[in-house]
């Protein structure tokens, strides 16, 4: 059976017109992530200075008044001879401000940030859970890492577990995710939604080189050329194995692998063909038009093997004429994975069921 398809704005479907009214979902997005405290928060930071100068002054005087006031009464208590009990005293409790808070139905998943389950979309091929995410009101929304994935589980009451087989970012509401499991037929409101493990996102670049086996690019056809390093270490991720460099006029194709701990990765590749003209390569995006907007970029795709397929950064200069040098600069992408702890109920959340119409 084929993946299922996500049910809403996954990687790699077209993206929205930029100038077209769903782009105001980036202002609403803001207001999304924005916790409504931020604004308690402004309130406090905005005392005029003479208020505050007059509370600090009432502060002082209250507390000279209460100084003295206990001084007279020690003196008071000495003249008496000191005969008389000493009154029992009430101990002061001490209260201990609560940490930063969430926005209402938000439950806390990370440094700084919460969920809430927004949707249940059932399928008669795959169950979807999406969620949205907020920050707390001390964090700033543009400079938190938030949620990059990880293991989820459906729990139910009669001890079934169902594990995710992935977590779809959407491209355009980056404080939205969607979390994919096979299908049930358990009554989703009762069910349990744990997070037991979380993965960290992580990238480096790294760069290798090797020579045109032709004086030029062939009119027909193309060359396969072996660059070197080969193999470059992904730090708790594996081993990142490139293979061969295939060149034509006018495209070129790099394929690699992942190898040892079942890592995962994306290659962002830009060669180089250095000749009496120089040649740049650039990974091939359809949405390359769109991607200076700033929420129109999600984490990437990341697998075990792949296909970076590539176009001339120029297209009117495809060949580098005569002997020619390739060099390869890229960015690889992977994620390491450590234990998690979270919990959310499913109680509540809109429930949209495909699996009686399909």
């Amino acid at each position: 059976m084929a993946e299922p398809l996500p049910p809403r704005n996954t990687p790699g479907s077209p993206a929205p017109d930029p100038w077209a009214r769903e782009s105001a979902q980036e202002s609403a997005l803001a207001e999304l992530l924005r916790s409504p405290l931020d604004e308690a928060a402004r309130d406090r930071e905005g005392v005029p200075r003479g208020r505050a100068l007059s509370a600090a002054l009432f502060l002082a005087a209250a507390l000279a008044g209460t100084g003295f006031t206990v001084l007279g009464y020690r003196l008071a208590a000495s003249n008496e001879g000191g005969a008389a009990a000493s009154a029992p005293t009430t101990a002061a409790t001490a209260t201990t401000a609560a940490g930063p808070v969430l926005p209402a139905g938000y439950q806390p998943l990370g440094e700084g940030y919460g969920a809430r389950v927004e949707r249940i979309l059932l399928r008669p091929d795959a169950a979807f859970v999406s969620l949205t995410f907020s920050v707390d009101a001390e964090h700033d929304p543009t400079e938190t890492l938030g949620h990059q994935g990880g293991q989820w589980l459906l729990e139910f009451p009669d001890g079934t577990t169902l594990q995710s087989s992935a977590v779809v970012f959407d491209p355009v509401a980056r404080a939205a995710a969607t979390i994919a499991f096979p299908p049930f037929d358990s009554d989703p409101a009762s069910a349990t939604l744990r997070l037991v493990s979380v993965e960290e996102i992580h990238t480096a670049e790294f760069s290798a080189a090797g020579a045109g086996s032709e004086p030029a690019l062939p009119e027909d056809g193309g060359m396969s050329l072996t660059l070197e390093p080969a193999t470059f270490a992904l730090e708790g991720g594996g081993t990142l194995r490139l293979g061969a460099l295939t060149l034509e006029r006018g495209a070129g194709a790099l394929e690699w692998t992942v190898e040892g701990g079942g890592g995962k990765a994306y290659v962002n590749p830009t060669v180089t063909l250095e000749g009496t003209t120089e040649v740049a390569l650039i990974l091939h995006d359809p949405f390359f038009d769109l991607r200076s907007r700033a929420l129109s970029d999600p984490p990437p795709p990341l697998a075990a093997a792949g296909r970076a397929e590539l176009i001339p950064l120029n297209p009117t200069v495809t060949d580098p004429g005569g002997l020619f040098r390739v060099t390869l600069r890229f960015e690889a992408t992977w994620t390491t994975s450590s234990p998690a702890a979270a919990v959310f109920t499913l109680a509540g959340a809109d429930v949209v069921d495909l699996t009686a119409s399909a």
